[in-house]
């Protein structure tokens, strides 16, 4: 199996369920969070450097954003998720959560 880094680093070695449903748990804040610096960003899960999944337990992330995740956060009007463009951009009221973002930590699971 090959392994990708950086942003979707995969890894042939599973991991626990409690480390998946923390990566689940951070997705939302991370794509807010990135978005403060970028006005569009890939609709990929963000992972940390220290962060590592098999492919299928990716795959199940991945499924769960674009399912789940970020439509929640389009439906808050927070962000425009275009699924076949594969993006994420601010919403019409990201600017409302702005100050609150910039405020917090860069990761609350921290």
């Amino acid at each position: 199996m090959p392994v990708v880094t950086g942003n979707m680093a995969v890894r042939e070695k599973r991991c626990d369920g409690d480390r998946i449903e923390r990566v689940l748990s951070a997705q939302q804040w991370r794509v807010l969070r990135a978005l403060l610096d970028e006005s569009a960003v890939s609709a990929d899960p963000i992972l940390r450097k220290a962060e590592t999944l098999d492919s299928g337990e990716y795959l199940t992330i991945c499924y769960e954003l674009h399912h789940v995740l970020l439509p929640e956060l389009a439906n808050m009007g927070l962000v425009e998720f275009d699924r076949f463009e594969d993006e994420v951009r601010r919403g019409l009221r990201f600017d409302e959560v702005r100050r609150f973002l910039e405020q917090v930590a860069d990761d609350p699971d921290k």
